[in-house]
């Protein structure tokens, strides 16, 4: 009974904690690091790619539309020259091609024929290689999935505790009853001074 922590598990606990506390530190760390060479890698790693007469993914209006194939695309920006409306095959005036990003939209002060239809865009758009991003995603998504599971290794430590308290409560508890309590070995019971005749 001398080392209570080792009775109790408590630096078994400890030393389960602090394994978690040093994970953390590398996770955050690796999550730090890689997102800054992602920053770094959105500069240096983008593509061109042109466009001719290309579809609209939906009908522009004053929300807008992605350009067909870009819009789950990292840091897109798109660069238009000339449009068509797909249905009446009429030319959009250059100053009513806006676009924020990949997302072209309809100006208000434009003519409301060119509102909810399909366009097709001329021009050229530019983008961020997505694989820096999908390998921080998949080490950020597996930092929280590890740490949102630690709550149920906690539990288990704590049951372990537990047990561990009660059968150390009951070895104390038993070891009164072999003499080992209070006045077990005194043989006079409460002593010796005992008033007689009451």
């Amino acid at each position: 009974m001398e080392n209570k922590k080792g009775q109790l598990g408590l630096s078994t606990v400890k030393a389960v904690m602090i394994v978690f506390l040093i994970l953390a530190v590398i996770g955050v760390v690796t999550i730090l690091a890689l997102t800054s060479i992602r920053d770094v890698a959105d500069d240096i790693d983008k593509s061109t790619v042109g466009i001719v007469n290309l579809t609209t993914e939906s009908k522009v209006n004053e929300t807008g539309a992605y350009i067909s194939g870009t819009s789950g695309l990292r840091n897109c920006v798109a660069t238009l020259t000339s449009g068509i409306n797909q249905t009446s095959k009429t030319a959009i005036n250059a100053t009513d091609l806006t676009s924020t990003g990949c997302l072209v939209q309809f100006d208000g002060d434009a003519p409301t024929w060119y509102n909810n239809s399909l366009w097709n865009v001329t021009g050229s758009y530019t983008y961020s290689d997505a694989r820096v991003t999908n390998l921080v995603s998949n080490v950020t998504d597996a930092n929280v999935s590890f740490f949102g599971s630690t709550g149920t290794i906690f539990a288990i430590l704590i049951v372990v505790v537990i047990i561990l308290a009660i059968s150390i409560i009951l070895a104390v508890v038993s070891g009164f009853g072999k003499g080992g309590g209070i006045g077990g070995g005194r043989s006079g019971g409460f002593g010796s001074d005992t008033v007689g005749g009451i």
